[in-house]
């Protein structure tokens, strides 16, 4: 059996394959196997989980000849999850051989938390080298922007696609104005609202800024100093006790900008940004999702659109592109030029876009809603072609809103279309009864998870709108696929930030040695000589004690007998299950309904032996009557039963989530105070030895009269002991209670021990460099004493001494920084590592 290795890592967007020869892997590359289709971008560059399917029909055809393929595959959990789903479908199975190599990579999702903490710990140190230069400054806000979880959706596509319609059915509410003719005109950048009933949007105008504020009634508007006719027409519009709903309010003022006829003195922004309540479904829970809503790619009313989205992407990474389209204008001339526009933006990762064909209830679509012919059409047209990765979704914008609001509308047109459909979206006896998430076109693998998500969903009009789906691919995308963009990128920042950095202290290392050159011209050869012996032991203890510590620190030593396992669980849930089944009854009322159900057949044996002794057939209705009322009571019963046992465990859910938390709380106290004490103990016994040293090098040293040598033994001696009581900053997040359901559809245990684990991390990583300042605090006064000591002060001497001391300080201060961010570059990167023996 052949046998190829794949080796994905998508922290470095790199997937290699290897072949067999009987003793070991080669690559596959163009020097040995230069014709195999795996070398191809897609397959080598691509998103593994998008290509794994064609993967692994490219391996059958070239290694295969007709025979199965071992398949040994080395990488994360999740892609790991996604090949084995690939090969399960029929049309592989048999014919490939799984095996999970040796080597893994840790999960985005998992390992982002722990990243961001590490980019919370030095974001001050980077921030502070900021000098003002341009070059720095970018790198800071790339740095926010890849520790920021902010998922960016820029909508795309041709005018009166139903770009606006599209983006109102994901936020649940009719936000953005929409029309059959051209309406948006300038780019949107809209994101939710902190609450509920509050909105607000902003835009440049007159040389100024034009802010509006939506509360309970009216808008509130803080216009620029110059006159501004946009923010008069506003104030026309929007009466002080209009108290609409704040998304109507909006609606009707973003219609207002939309339409604006700006003269060219106004400076109009073509940029306008949106915060508006978003329907609360439960999708996207805790993600900061913001949307862009562009003008139509073939639309004249703003030539600017796609420099004004770059500039407003700017700030943004890891953007998932979305192209809406119709059915009927798929194969257009303007859909050919779109992939290259988004290629520019450099926010935008096409390996991950969606194309969505809106208004897909109006197309033609063939009955048959796996058509193979309609397929190869739709993949076979420009935009299709190029854009095609996480899938094709066919979607009804009208009906998915309808959905959210519960056929709410302010719109007519959204009004009457969703009343005339709702039949065949929602009932199935109807004779067009539409599906359209059915006609989706998505990798098997991938395609088979949503279908059978859609075809559970609770909401029957919103999964056949196809929208389910969509929101779903969007998840997937935010939650699992942007993430390794996100670290990798962390990874990259934080090399190039210690760069710079590096240079920044070179420079003031410069400084330094011309400083110390000029002070020690006016002391003598001994005493220099000592001072200098002085310096160095100092440093030496300091970069010893850091280089030890973390070592010291090992969380896992925190951790042990912390974690949550499914035995610890199972044992507490089946004490509460006991206890909560007692207190509903339970058994009781399990017994009375066996109880009943065995009395309904023995009772109508009973009775019909009477009837048949006493010859009254007569009797066979009132037979009938009786046992139906044993039936009745019998399900009645068994309906009690059931009603207990659901208490029951509702309740025991309940109390297992409580005992869950408890235990989360108590085994984080427990380390916290670990964690600190075990650090104070470290560094009071760095200090120890410090002092130690230091007595020794005293004691040795030459060139100093015995009676200062005894000055100075006597200045360590009744040196004040290291302090380090309240050096740790308080972190009120670590402390906060257990949220399970943070990780996607991650099991309890996990979601438990990866939160523990997390915040114990970054308690450490607050300990550690409170606790080492105090230290190397400590360390300097006790050297700055002793130096002052070893020499005569005069106040020329004691002038330039102070210099030396000084930028011995700073170039101290930059090494610290320098150490921080090299450890914290180093955890980056070790989360991202490979795993296992090679």
């Amino acid at each position: 059996m052949s046998k190829v290795k794949i080796v994905s890592n998508p922290y470095r967007r790199s997937t290699k394959y290897l072949s067999w020869d009987g003793e070991t892997w080669n690559l596959v590359d163009y020097a040995n196997n230069p014709n195999s289709r795996l070398l191809s971008k897609q397959f080598s560059e691509g998103f593994f989980p998008f290509k794994s399917t064609q993967i692994v029909e490219v391996i059958l055809s070239e290694y295969g000849g007709g025979e199965p393929v071992e398949v040994e595959f080395e990488g994360p959990d999740d892609e790991w999850a996604e090949l084995v789903g690939a090969c399960d479908e029929a049309e592989l199975g048999g014919r490939v051989a799984l095996v999970r190599g040796s080597r893994t990579l840790a999960n985005a999702r998992d390992i982002l938390p722990f990243v961001r903490d590490e980019f919370d710990g030095v974001y001050p140190i980077i921030a502070g080298q900021a000098d003002g230069r341009p070059e720095t400054q970018e790198l800071l806000r790339k740095f926010r922007d890849a520790s920021s979880d902010v998922v960016p959706v820029c909508v795309v596509g041709n005018y009166s696609s139903g770009k606006s319609t599209f983006i109102n059915a994901l936020i649940g509410a009719e936000l953005l104005p929409s029309s059959d003719r051209p309406l948006t005109a300038r780019v949107f950048r809209i994101e939710r609202s902190d609450q509920s009933d509050r909105a607000s949007i902003a835009l440049d105008c007159s040389g100024g800024s034009l802010r509006l504020w939506f509360g309970e009634k009216g808008v509130d508007i803080d216009s620029p100093a110059l006159p501004c006719p946009l923010a008069e027409e506003v104030a026309a519009c929007i009466q002080s006790d209009d108290a609409s709903p704040v998304v109507d309010r909006t609606r009707k003022v973003l219609t207002i900008i939309n339409k604006y006829k700006s003269a060219p003195e106004e400076g109009l922004g073509d940029l306008v940004e949106v915060r508006a309540p978003f329907r609360e479904d439960g999708w996207m829970r805790g993600k900061k999702l913001v949307i862009f809503d562009t003008p139509g790619s073939n639309s004249n009313s703003n030539a600017r659109h796609l420099e004004v989205l770059k500039e407003a992407m700017r700030g943004m990474s890891d953007g998932l592109p979305i192209y809406v389209t119709e059915y009927s204008s798929l194969d257009s001339n303007d859909n050919a030029e779109l992939y290259d526009e988004i290629r520019e933006i450099e926010a935008l990762d096409e390996r991950f876009a969606m194309v969505v064909v809106n208004k897909a209830d109006t197309a033609d679509l063939p009955e048959d809603d796996q058509s193979q012919e309609m397929a190869e059409y739709v993949l076979s047209t420009p935009v299709v072609r190029n854009l095609y990765a996480h899938g094709v979704y066919y979607v009804s914008s009208i009906m998915g809103l309808g959905a959210k609001t519960g056929g709410d509308f302010a719109d007519r047109h959204y009004d009457r279309c969703f009343r005339q459909l709702l039949s065949s979206y929602d009932d199935p006896e109807d004779r067009y009864y539409t599906r359209l998430y059915r006609y989706d076109l998505m990798p098997r693998q991938l395609r088979k998870r949503a279908l059978a998500e859609a075809e559970g969903s609770s909401n029957h009009v919103l999964a056949n709108s196809g929208l389910f789906c969509v929101q779903r691919g969007i998840e997937d995308f935010a939650t699992k696929y942007s993430v390794y963009n996100k670290c990798s990128q962390s990874d990259a920042l934080l090399r190039e930030l210690i760069e710079n950095t590096d240079e920044a202290l070179e420079d003031v290392a410069e400084r330094v040695e011309e400083g110390r050159r000029l002070g020690q011209d006016d002391l003598d050869a001994s005493k220099g000589a000592c001072l200098s012996g002085l310096r160095g032991e100092s440093a030496s203890l300091r970069a010893a004690a850091i280089e030890g510590y973390l070592p010291h620190m090992n969380e896992r030593d925190f951790l042990e007998g912390a974690t949550l396992n499914s035995d610890l669980l199972s044992a507490w849930e089946r004490g509460f299950s006991e206890t909560r089944q007692n207190e509903t009854g339970v058994d009781e009322k399990g017994r009375a309904a066996a109880a009943s159900r065995a009395a309904v057949g023995s009772k109508l044996r009973e009775r019909a032996a009477s009837m048949f002794d006493s010859r009254d057939l007569l009797g066979l209705g009132s037979l009938v009557a009786s046992f139906a009322n044993d039936v009745s009571k019998a399900l009645e019963s068994h309906s009690e039963e059931m009603d207990a046992r659901r208490e029951a465990d509702r309740a025991v859910s309940d109390d297992l989530l409580e005992r869950i938390r408890k235990h989360f709380d108590s085994e984080l106290g427990r380390a916290i105070v670990e964690v600190e004490q075990r650090s104070r103990e470290y560094w009071g016994q760095c200090s120890e030895e410090a002092r130690a040293a230091l007595l020794g090098l005293i004691s040795n040293g030459e060139g100093i009269d015995e009676e200062r040598r005894d000055m100075l033994r006597n200045i360590i001696i009744d040196f004040h002991p290291l302090s380090l009581s309240d050096s740790v900053p308080e972190i009120m997040e670590i402390r906060n209670p257990f949220d399970p359901n943070k990780l996607w559809k991650a099991p309890i245990t996990i979601q438990h021990n990866l939160e523990l684990s997390r915040r114990v991390s970054r308690w450490r990583s607050a300990v550690e460099p409170a606790h080492e300042d105090s230290f190397t605090t400590w360390l300097n006064e006790l050297t700055d004493k002793l130096a002052e000591n070893i020499v005569d002060l005069n106040p020329e001497l004691k002038k330039k001494l102070d210099f030396i001391k000084q930028n011995e300080r700073e170039l101290a201060d930059l090494q610290v920084k320098r150490d921080r961010l090299r450890r914290a570059e180093e955890r980056v990167s070790s989360f991202m590592s490979w795993r296992g023996e090679d």
